[in-house]
């Protein structure tokens, strides 16, 4: 079983992304859950969002505490909280950043990056990075592909042909770009 938490703060879609995941898992064949944890329940406050993924039937009902993933959607949330907090020894962190693993102080864990916010700015006018962040998760970790995403995205947004189209391409384009 493969625990993932997401990082990420209200209004950039860190619950959503989330569901997208559990749902590309399950078109992979794969037992998934995805639930979220958030404290007041506004715009910018931070949130965490957990995933788990197993080829075998998940019993587990409890928060993620030792994750072996963590993905953070707001790089200040590094500098505002220990995001490494309870990090499996070789996990692996994607992070939507500019800064390079060496600028941000993360070490010990092999890390990616993706500027998501440039990317979500730039097909969808707003810094909302949630189905980015999937792109740059499917290049790093290789635990789903981009057509499950795919599929869960059409799933979402089933009544939106042009939500479904811009969706896809930030998971794409996020693909390409990300770093390690």
């Amino acid at each position: 079983m493969r625990e993932i938490r997401f990082h990420g703060r209200g209004g950039q879609g860190a619950v959503t992304a989330a569901q997208l995941l559990a749902i590309a898992a399950f078109h992979e064949g794969k037992q998934s859950q995805a639930f979220p944890r958030f404290g007041v329940e506004r715009r910018g406050a931070p949130v965490e969002s957990f995933i788990r993924i197993s080829d075998d039937k998940i019993n587990i009902r409890s928060g993620v505490y030792t994750p072996d993933i963590i993905v953070v959607l707001d790089s200040s949330l590094v500098e505002a909280e220990d995001v490494t907090n309870g990090l499996k020894p070789k996990g692996t962190i994607v992070i939507n950043t500019t800064k390079s693993a060496d600028e941000l102080g993360i070490k010990n864990y092999e890390v990616f990056t993706v500027d998501a916010t440039s990317i979500a700015m730039n097909i969808f006018r707003k810094p909302i990075v949630n189905t980015a962040i999937l792109g740059a998760f499917a290049a790093a970790t290789k635990l789903v592909s981009l057509d499950s995403i795919n599929k869960a995205i059409e799933e979402r947004f089933e009544r939106s042909q042009k939500l479904i189209d811009i969706n896809k391409q930030a998971v794409r384009e996020a693909y390409e770009k990300c770093q390690k």
